[in-house]
């Protein structure tokens, strides 16, 4: 099962804006996500909209942006498709935002027909973004992704500044990452991390870096999924105490634990992860459970 991004005919015409109608994405159906646009302005190869709103059907969790700007600077992506690579992009926030895809989207499978934006490099940029669930809110100031490549592989560019988890305190201030994705018209793909870089914690009295790369093989589930990557942390031990009293214990507790099983480099904790069969290793020690 895929989504493919029909080539549809864009139309310069379209300069006044418009009010959209709640919209989804051919092969989900609305009882798995809408979305819906506002204040619509399109151009050949561009679109801006003022407001966009987006849920998963059934579960109270909800994507609300104040500020789209979609465009393809090659002039080979239509206005068209470029709302449909921002659907895919809003639908899969909300499907991390909830921690997995919705029991109403299961057995949909979301993936773009490369061959629709191929030779183009369409981008999104979001601005005051929130994903919001019964008393949990995730806010980003600034969003942005970026296909840089779309042939023979897709190579996409993602960043977030001014963001703030109301429910997760190690949640990174600004995030940046530069992905590869292989076989996208296939039934399994393999993400590459490029590069990932993030920043936790206030500069004023200690923040944190965290650099990872390496690549993973998503599955239907965990247990037939896979993954090998390497990370590393830095000023953990500060870490550690900006979050001492306002973080679960148990948050606290895993990330004193992690910062044990790590390699010390500098002022940096390094960690291989490893994900095969269910088992999790870290640096090469599996862990004493198995994920589903």
């Amino acid at each position: 099962m895929s989504i493919r991004l029909p080539l549809l005919a864009a139309t310069a015409a379209l300069l006044m804006p418009v009010m959209a109608s709640a919209s989804t994405l051919s092969g989900l159906p609305e009882s798995c996500f809408t979305y819906e646009l506002s204040g619509t302005k399109a151009a050949t190869h561009g679109l801006t909209a003022k407001t966009l709103h987006a849920t998963l059907t059934g579960t109270d969790i909800t994507l609300d942006i104040r500020g789209v700007n979609l465009s393809d600077p090659s002039g080979h992506v239509e206005s068209a498709t470029l709302e449909r690579f921002n659907a895919v992009a809003a639908y899969a926030a909300l499907s991390a935002f909830r921690g997995g895809i919705s029991a109403a989207c299961k057995d949909q499978s979301l993936t773009i027909n490369s061959s629709d934006i191929r030779s183009g490099t369409p981008q999104a940029a979001w601005t005051d973004v929130t994903l919001a669930r019964p008393g949990h809110n995730m806010t980003i100031r600034k969003a942005s992704i970026q296909a840089v490549q779309t042939t023979p592989d897709l190579r996409l560019k993602v960043e977030g500044t001014g963001i703030h988890d109301t429910k997760q305190p190690l949640m990174p201030t600004q995030l940046s990452a530069d992905l590869t994705v292989q076989g996208l018209d296939t039934a399994r793909q393999q993400i590459t991390i490029n590069a990932l870089h993030a920043v936790s914690g206030s500069s004023a009295i200690g923040s944190s870096a965290i650099d990872g790369k390496g690549s993973i093989e998503p599955g239907a589930t965990a247990s037939t999924s896979a993954a090998d990557l390497h990370v590393s942390v830095t000023n953990v031990d500060t870490l550690i105490g900006q979050i001492r009293d306002t973080a679960p214990k148990k948050v606290v507790a895993a990330l004193t634990i992690a910062r044990l099983m790590g390699r010390q480099s500098g002022d940096a904790t390094l960690w291989d992860i490893g994900l095969s069969g269910g088992v999790v290793t870290v640096n090469r020690i599996p862990l004493p459970f198995s994920v589903p």
